[in-house]
């Protein structure tokens, strides 16, 4: 295979440099923003730079809490501008399909703001864990010294499938990978809501997170580095009940973005081995029957389940530290939010809602 670095091309680095600087306008300009501990995320966009480093060597994968529609890439213009002018530390993210890639102005905008088009089965056949989009994440989380190791028979679908196995759109609307012979960059920077949608509690509890983030962990040939964070404010910013002009952004708010500390690398150590288990598992089992367990077997189903729990608890922690009493148990479980009747359901996004999973 031929080694392969992935970078934004220049109208990306364009794009997004003239992102920052309004989002900085908007944030430290027409509102009250403070950051606490930037320089858990500042130290590791630093260390990827450096060759030998586990920074450079294994991905950056932030995740946080979701309010609004506005969270990226306002929450971005906190970091000094400098960032935004090293291509290898701009960060990428998963954007709707039906939202953000729906006409050749909106693909070519959010193509270029570093978004990838992610499918919603609600929306669309194409959508589900095992779509191609998981696939080309996998492989730009991997550095491209060990691209070679991320087999097919370590992921739970074919490269070029989506969860049904019928041929997935994306390659019409999704921006070409930007290649080069060298080695030296690292993987990407991604950053995910892993709630899956907009969810605007009143003490900020957290729907459960989806399991995208567990096939990260469990699947790429080194763990990513996991940043936590969690912010607020960004609801009042653009409520989901907010009127006409329903696209623009409220000024005037008080915001809060919090970083944690990294997650170590070695927690992953027992889920990842059995993962492999469970992997060496279904390949004797072989076959159409072995790949259905590795999707849908219960063993891999739990797995990701408990390892999506571990990062939701995370955040939760900087929830609690900012002040905010602790969640209602129930809010971790995706049964909650299928209950029509839960409490917790009536801050579900209703069918006008932006949705951003």
């Amino acid at each position: 295979m031929v080694m392969e670095a992935i970078l934004p091309g220049p109208g990306s680095t364009l794009l997004m440099t003239a992102c920052t600087l309004l989002t900085k306008g908007f944030l430290f300009g027409l509102n009250t923003t403070k950051v606490h501990n930037l320089d858990n995320l500042t130290r590791i966009l630093d260390l990827r730079l450096q060759p030998g480093t586990p920074e450079s060597q294994n991905a950056l994968i932030t995740v946080s809490n979701h309010t609004s529609v506005m969270d990226d890439p306002i929450i971005w213009g906190i970091l000094p501008f400098k960032y935004f002018l090293t291509p290898e530390n701009l960060r990428w993210t998963l954007g709707s399909h039906d939202i953000c890639f729906k006409n050749r102005f909106t693909t070519a905008f959010f193509s270029n703001g570093q978004v990838l088009p992610t499918y919603r089965l609600r929306h669309s056949p194409h959508g589900g864990l095992f779509q191609t989009v998981m696939e080309k994440t996998l492989l730009m989380l991997t550095h491209p010294t060990l691209r070679d190791s991320l087999a097919s028979s370590n992921r739970a679908s074919p490269s070029q499938t989506s969860g049904d196995g019928s041929t997935s759109p994306e390659s019409i609307t999704s921006k070409p990978l930007a290649l080069s012979d060298t080695v030296a960059e690292p993987p990407i920077w991604l950053h995910i809501f892993p709630e899956g949608q907009i969810y605007q509690h009143p003490t900020f509890q957290m729907r459960y997170f989806k399991w995208g983030i567990a096939r990260y962990i469990l699947e790429l040939p080194q763990p990513p580095i996991i940043l936590p964070m969690f912010f607020t404010g960004m609801q009042n910013v653009m409520h989901e009940k907010r009127s006409f002009p329903r696209f623009l952004p409220r000024p005037g708010n008080d915001i809060s973005i919090t970083f944690g500390s990294a997650i170590p690398l070695d927690r992953w150590d027992k889920v990842r081995q059995r993962w492999r288990q469970i992997r060496e598992t279904c390949r004797a089992v072989g076959g159409e029957e072995g790949e259905r367990l590795l999707r849908e077997g219960p063993e891999a189903v739990k797995l990701r389940v408990e390892v999506a729990s571990m990062v939701r608890d995370e955040v939760e922690k900087l929830r609690i530290e900012c002040g905010y009493p602790p969640a209602q148990p129930e809010s971790a479980l995706a049964e909650t939010f299928k209950d029509k009747n839960s409490y917790l359901h009536e801050f579900e996004a209703d069918p006008e809602k932006h949705v951003n999973s």
